[in-house]
């Protein structure tokens, strides 16, 4: 496993500059609202209609491997919520 990959923040920005450079215009045109999974390794997607199924697909192809997930088309696979009191921050600090 890549070291520089066990931070989530880098994940994310790996995952994200990825599908930007070769998904993101033909995904978006034809399969919104499906999940990607992106290996941040090797620049592979695994297209799904569910985020359990294309990270199923991708784990069937590299168990191993290191994935961004994706819901084309949206600002985020999940909607996530937390209270001002809550330290959300420490992930990516």
């Amino acid at each position: 496993m890549n070291q520089s990959f066990l931070n989530p923040k880098e994940i994310a920005t790996r995952g994200e500059q990825i599908y930007e450079e070769k998904y993101k215009k033909k995904y978006e045109k034809e399969h919104g609202g499906k999940f990607l999974a992106i290996n941040v390794e090797t620049g592979e997607a695994f297209l799904g209609n569910t985020a359990q199924s294309s990270f199923k697909l991708a784990k069937k192809k590299n168990p191993s491997g290191i994935f961004h997930l994706i819901k084309i088309g949206a600002l985020g696979a999940y909607r996530v919520s937390y209270t001002s009191n809550d330290r959300s921050d420490w992930i990516f600090s």
